[in-house]
């Protein structure tokens, strides 16, 4: 499936994004992109989504704060905490041709996300990057549930932050 067919929704309603990285939707499309093509040439060729499909996808990014991140943790997953990225998968079959699928929404708590890049010396930005493509990978079906599963997830995750001209995520500072 070509990248035109993959559509990506990114809604800011956390200022502080948009203050600290002006171009936060373009990077946030950028990385939804090279996750997606990365990550789908690593599934089974019986997954879904490792064959074409009939209609165009479509990734909802919400780039927001840790009140929200940690309601819809709280409220979906029993966890009364934010965290740093939460991934909801969408419903990957497609009933007609040419019916958009929603493969996800991924949301992003600007509190935890800065606090953890400054904690590990990296940009905002490059650590924003990382998680939404963490988030997609999520959103594909990969997980890090078990240690060969969690290496199979960062050397995908490596992969595509290197494709991207930036370093990799989990060696702190440059």
């Amino acid at each position: 499936m070509s990248a035109a067919r993959l559509r990506t929704d990114v809604r800011i309603d956390h200022e502080s994004w948009r203050a600290a990285i002006p171009d936060a939707e373009k990077l946030s499309r950028k990385a939804v992109r090279k996750a997606w093509a990365l990550g789908r040439k690593g599934l089974d060729p019986s997954h879904i989504l490792s064959r074409k499909l009939p209609g165009p996808i479509e990734v909802s990014v919400l780039l927001s704060d840790d009140k929200t991140v940690r309601g819809l943790n709280r409220d979906y997953r029993n966890k009364d905490r934010a965290t740093n990225v939460l991934s909801f998968p969408g419903e990957t079959e497609v009933p007609f041709p040419d019916t958009e699928v929603l493969l996800g929404d991924i949301i992003l708590a600007w509190q935890t996300v800065t606090k953890e890049a400054q904690l590990e010396d990296k940009t905002v930005a490059d650590h924003m990057i990382h998680l939404v493509i963490h988030g997609v990978l999520h959103l594909l079906g990969y997980d890090h549930e078990c240690e060969e599963d969690a290496a199979v997830m960062e050397q995908l995750e490596v992969n595509c932050m290197a494709s991207l001209g930036l370093s990799d995520p989990y060696t702190t500072g440059d």
